[in-house]
C-alpha cells in the first residue's frame, strides 16, 4: 500500500474520531442546525404530496357514505309508505267488520222482517235530488216504495228499480214525507226533507209538549214504512201561540254522506233466499 493512501486512511480515521469527540462534547447542536432545514423541508415536501390524497380520500368516503345514507332514506321510506298503506287496509278492514257486525245485529233484533241486505253503487251529488243507487233490484225481491234503512235509522225508500239496481229516495229529499210520532209523548206529525241534513216535524200543533233530545220514529200509517224505524232526534223546537203549528226541527239518525250498507224492509216473516 502506498504512503498517499496510508495518508488517506488515518486522516478518515481522524475525521470519524473528532466527530466522536464532537458529539460526546455536546456539539451536536450545532450539527442539527444544519438538518433542521432538511427536515422542515421534507415535511413541507410530504405534506403537499399528501394533502391532494386526503382530500380525494375524504370525498369518496363522504360520497360512499352519501350514497348509502340515500339508499337507506329511500329504504325506510319504502318501509314507511307500506306501513302506512297497511295500516289503513287493517283501518277499512275494522271499520267493515264493524259495519258489518253492526248490520247483522239489526238484522236479528228485527227478525219479525225480511231484510234484504243492499251496497250502495252511487250517490246524486247535485242539490236537484237527495238519491242514491243500490246494487239490489227486482230479481232481489226488491220494489218500488220498499222502505230501506241502516242499523242507525230509516234512509228513505226505493222510487224507481230494474232487475238488478234501485234508485232510493232519501228522506232528507224535499219530495220525501214519511208519518212520524214523538216516541215518548206519542205526538203525531209529518217528517219532511229539506234537502238538507235537518229534517222538519210538521202539523204538530203549538199546544203540544215537546222536548228537544225526543225521538223521532215511523208511525206506521200508510203503510209505506213500518212502524217504529228510527228518523232521528228533535233538535230544536219554536212555539208561537200565534200559529197553529210548531216550528221543530229534526236531526236525522243515518248521516247520508257515510251510507254504505242498508237493508230493504221486504216485510213480516222470515227472510227469503
Amino acid at each position: 500500500m502506498g504512503h498517499g493512501n496510508t495518508q488517506k486512511i488515518l486522516l478518515v480515521i481522524f475525521a470519524i474520531g473528532l466527530v466522536l469527540i464532537l458529539l460526546s462534547l455536546g456539539q451536536y447542536r450545532s450539527l442539527s442546525f444544519g438538518l433542521n432545514p432538511m427536515r422542515e423541508g421534507f415535511y413541507f415536501f410530504e405534506e403537499v404530496i399528501t394533502i391532494p390524497f386526503t382530500f380525494v380520500h375524504g370525498l369518496w368516503t363522504d360520497y360512499v357514505a352519501l350514497v348509502n345514507t340515500r339508499q337507506e332514506n329511500k329504504e325506510l321510506s319504502k318501509n314507511l309508505a307500506q306501513s302506512r298503506v297497511q295500516c289503513m287496509t287493517m283501518q277499512e278492514l275494522r271499520s267493515e267488520n264493524d259495519r258489518l257486525r253492526g248490520m247483522l245485529d239489526f238484522k236479528s233484533e228485527h227478525a219479525e222482517y225480511r231484510l234484504y241486505p243492499a251496497r250502495l253503487l252511487a250517490q246524486d251529488i247535485t242539490n236537484v235530488f237527495k238519491t242514491v243507487i243500490i246494487d239490489r233490484g227486482s230479481k232481489n225481491n226488491f220494489f218500488t216504495d220498499m222502505p230501506v234503512v241502516c242499523p242507525q235509522g230509516l234512509v228513505g225508500r226505493v222510487i224507481t228499480i230494474s232487475p238488478h239496481t234501485s234508485q232510493v229516495l232519501l228522506i232528507t229529499d224535499p219530495n220525501s214525507a214519511i208519518p212520524a210520532v214523538i216516541e215518548d209523548t206519542r205526538v203525531k206529525g209529518i217528517v219532511k226533507g229539506t234537502g238538507t241534513n235537518i229534517l222538519n216535524l210538521e202539523y204538530v200543533r203549538s199546544t203540544e209538549f215537546v222536548q228537544v233530545g225526543s225521538v223521532v220514529v215511523t208511525s206506521g200509517l200508510e203503510g209505506i214504512f213500518p212502524r217504529g224505524l228510527k228518523i232521528g232526534r228533535i233538535q230544536q223546537v219554536k212555539m208561537d201561540q200565534h200559529k197553529i203549528f210548531a216550528k221543530i226541527l229534526v236531526s236525522p239518525s243515518v248521516e247520508m254522506s257515510k251510507i254504505e250498507g242498508v237493508f230493504g224492509v221486504g216485510g213480516h216473516g222470515t227472510d227469503a233466499d
